[in-house]
Order: structure tokens, then C-alpha cells, then sequence
């Protein structure tokens, strides 16, 4: 969401495929922060449908979903002649649809933890090791600043594949102002960065962007730092820490595996002491629930818990 808003700002021509969608299914499918409309989507989905249909009459086997959303957008993206497109990796990376891209601009890791253990591997470093599928030889990879075993697997594969591997330094994040109205950062030679993001974790989500960004310059790209300062602060990723109303204080936040519940927890102890806290809480079954449950109702005076409507996989 950062990139995709500093580099509209920079007057670049933005495609974003990014799942899954949180408020409606258009909203994977951006350009220039603005969600595809419906009807073309559809006309997308015609050309990919007899693309499918022509696999399947050779024998082939029918693509799944996520690749044909997969089709849909790089389609789209051709045929609107993008500048540059982001694309959010679906699960893993090593065996993702969007793995078809063979020379990445950069190759973005953003911090990796314990999640979809049951298709990625059951250590960090299997799932890393997944996760750096995405690398690829001679691309540039920048990288959040990764637990030990991750940073192993990551390194790794980025020599193997003649990579320059470029790490935030999470020492050089200098925090100017914190809080649920707006918080101020300076990164490296970036001063006062304005984010409009609540949430402690933005900082490091803001500093990998910067780093992003820089390594987007070194390679032509024009990034004035007025045009990034604009787009910083004006990035909106609602579902993570979003005040959705201020009287009463409700707060939204989807953290749903280990990593997301710690960084929840200090987000919420920092920015809201000595609040009375009541919970609602939902999560689907497959999700590290009861991980999620032991880093967070203790701060809770009470927790309400609700199941996911016409969901197979929510938790009663």
C-alpha cells in the first residue's frame, strides 16, 4: 500500500494485485490505489475463462482460483501498459502463480513468521525457505529485518542466486511521535516521514518501503522526496489496527497467527494504558487461534466471541 501510493504520487502509472480482499473482491485488483470495476472485470475473466477452457481440452488440468486471478491481473496490467506492478505473493512463494515473473524489479520479503504451516513447512526456516522462491537470479531483495533461522534461509538462497540482499536496520528507525492519530518516523537519510498507519509495527513496515523505494531510485526510477512523503502519509490500510470510531474508542485489527497477536498486544499496551478493554473476537479454525488467544484476552476485562457467518472453515 505504501509503494503503491508514493509511487502514484510519483506520477507512475500503478497496478496492485493484493489478496485477499477485505471489503470487496474489486479490492484486489487496484490501479493507482483505486479498485477495478466490475465489468472489467469481468471482460478479464472471459478472456482468462477461454483461456482455461483451451487447457482443459488438451487434457490440461483446470487452473485453480487463484491463478486465474493470477491471469486477470497481469491481463489487466498488459493491457493498461502499467509502469510497474506489485503483486502480493497468495501463500508461500516458491510454488505461487505469481512466481511466473522471471526478472522482479526487486524482490520484497516483509517479516516472516510461523503461517500456513500445513502447506510452507512446520519450521521458520522451511518457511522461509518457501518464501524465498520469490528471489530470483541477479534481482535485487529487500528484506525486513528476519528472525535468525529465516535470515538464514534468505540469505542463502539470494547467493545462490547472485543476489544483492539489502536488510532493513531496525537501529537506524528513529520514532519522532507514536500514537492512534498519526505517527512520525526518520529512516536512514529520510526525516520526518509522516504515517498515517496506527500500530507499532509500521514503523518497520515503513522503514522496508523506504528501502524499497531507494533501491527503485538506484535503478531510475524518479522518487522526489516530496512525492514520497506525500504518499506516505496519505497510505491507508484499513483492517490493521484501524480506529473505526472514536466515541466510544472501537479499534479494528486483523492479527491472526503468533507473530500478529504479539505485535497487537504491544500496540495496544503502548497506545492505550490503562483503558478498560472489551474484546470481540472471531477467527477461523485453521488460524493459530488459541496462540492468538494466549497473547491478548489477558488484557481484556471482557472477551465476546462471535463465529464467522457462512464460512466452512470459521471456529464455533
Amino acid at each position: 500500500a505504501m509503494l503503491s501510493q508514493v509511487l502514484t504520487e510519483s506520477g507512475y502509472r500503478v497496478g496492485r494485485f493484493c489478496t485477499p480482499d477485505v471489503f470487496a473482491y474489486e479490492d484486489e485488483f487496484q490501479m493507482n490505489g483505486i479498485n477495478i470495476k466490475k465489468e472489467r472485470l469481468a471482460q478479464l475473466f472471459t478472456k482468462v475463462k477461454a483461456a482455461c477452457e483451451k487447457l482443459v481440452a488438451q487434457g490440461k488440468a483446470h487452473p485453480t482460483r487463484f491463478e486465474v486471478e493470477t491471469a486477470a491481473a497481469f491481463l489487466w496490467f498488459y493491457e493498461e501498459k502499467c509502469d510497474i506492478a506489485l503483486l502480493e505473493v497468495g501463500m508461500g512463494g516458491a510454488t505461487d502463480a505469481t512466481n511466473l515473473i522471471r526478472k522482479p524489479l526487486v524482490s520484497v520479503l516483509t517479516s516472516i513468521s510461523m503461517d500456513h504451516m500445513g502447506f510452507l513447512g512446520n519450521t521458520l526456516g522451511e518457511i522461509a525457505g518457501h518464501k524465498a522462491g520469490i528471489i530470483k537470479p541477479g534481482c535485487t531483495v529487500v528484506s525486513a529485518s528476519q528472525q535468525e533461522e529465516a535470515a538464514v534461509s534468505v540469505r542463502k538462497k539470494a547467493e545462490q542466486e547472485g543476489c544483492e540482499l539489502i536488510c532493513v536496520e531496525p537501529e537506524k528507525i528513529k520514532i519522532e511521535k507514536r500514537g492512534l492519530e498519526g505517527q512520525i518516523f526518520s529512516y536512514k537519510e529520510h526525516a520526518q516521514v509522516e504515517i498515517a498507519l496506527a500500530g507499532e509495527y509500521q514503523f518497520l513496515n515503513g522503514a522496508l518501503a523506504l528501502e524499497v523505494l531507494d533501491e527503485l531510485k538506484r535503478k531510475g526510477y524518479e522518487i522526489s522526496e516530496e512525492a514520497l512523503k506525500a504518499g506516505m502519509k496519505k497510505t491507508v490500510w484499513l483492517g490493521r489496527f484501524s480506529v473505526i470510531s472514536t466515541d466510544p474508542l472501537f479499534i479494528v485489527d486483523g492479527a491472526h497467527n503468533r507473530d500478529a497477536a504479539r505485535v497487537f498486544r504491544d500496540s495496544v499496551e503502548r497506545d492505550l494504558p490503562g483503558k478498560r478493554l472489551i474484546f470481540i473476537m472471531g477467527v477461523l479454525a485453521d488460524k493459530e487461534y488459541e496462540e492468538v488467544v494466549r497473547q491478548t484476552v489477558s488484557l481484556a476485562a471482557e472477551v465476546i466471541t462471535v463465529m464467522t457467518p457462512d464460512n466452512p472453515r470459521a471456529l464455533p
